[in-house]
């Protein structure tokens, strides 16, 4: 069975959910890539009509950076044949809405040793900063289908707190939402998000 990264808790037809031109590595739309984009990661607006997968930042022997552009999080199933001939990609652009995610900082995935690995594990679970209540940044974070690694090379786009404790860049990233539950623990946890909220 497949596993569901990302599950929609608001009703669908309440969201404004466009279609938007995918401007990055066209592989990352199909299926069999290994580092494909995953249902629920957030993809940062690059122009009026266009979304890329934003870049890491991910740095050895530092900790993780937010970004302070817009995001919104991929609303597909990956390796639609529309999606993939067509390039264009449905992102949930507008809240608030709520949905419970797999892609989030795990404990220990706040930094990164001498070669740029996290130190983190999917069976770790969330970082315990992450709690109810908590305002939620977008971050790279550990694949949750395939976060054996966590590099500049393997990660998506997902939710934590922004851990590294620069009050500085807290303050100028974007906002994604807060966490309204937490569901699960270890490699199956789920967070769910109400995106849209500051």
């Amino acid at each position: 069975m497949a596993t569901q990264t990302f599950e929609l808790v608001s009703p669908f037809l309440t969201i404004y959910a466009p279609s938007k031109v995918f401007n990055g590595d066209a592989s990352l739309l199909r299926g069999q890539t290994s580092n494909r984009l995953v249902t629920g990661e957030l993809l940062e607006l690059v122009d009026a009509r266009g979304v890329d997968r934003p870049v890491s930042g991910i740095v050895a022997n530092n900790g993780i950076v937010a970004l302070n552009k817009f995001v919104a999080p991929y609303f597909s199933e990956t390796g639609r044949g529309d999606i993939v001939t067509g390039g264009a990609v449905p992102i949930l652009q507008f809240g608030p809405f709520e949905a419970d995610t797999m892609l989030f900082e795990r404990v220990g995935d706040d930094a990164f040793d001498a070669d740029g690995e996290g130190e983190g594990s999917l069976a770790a679970g969330k970082n315990a900063d992450i709690v109810v209540g908590a305002r939620l940044f977008a971050v790279p974070v550990r694949n949750p289908l395939n976060g054996a690694t966590f590099n500049a090379s393997n990660y998506v786009f997902g939710v934590g707190v922004n851990s590294d404790g620069a009050a500085a860049t807290i303050t100028s990233s974007f906002c994604v939402g807060r966490v309204s539950r937490i569901i699960g623990s270890g490699a199956s946890q789920k967070i769910r998000v109400l995106f849209g909220i500051n």
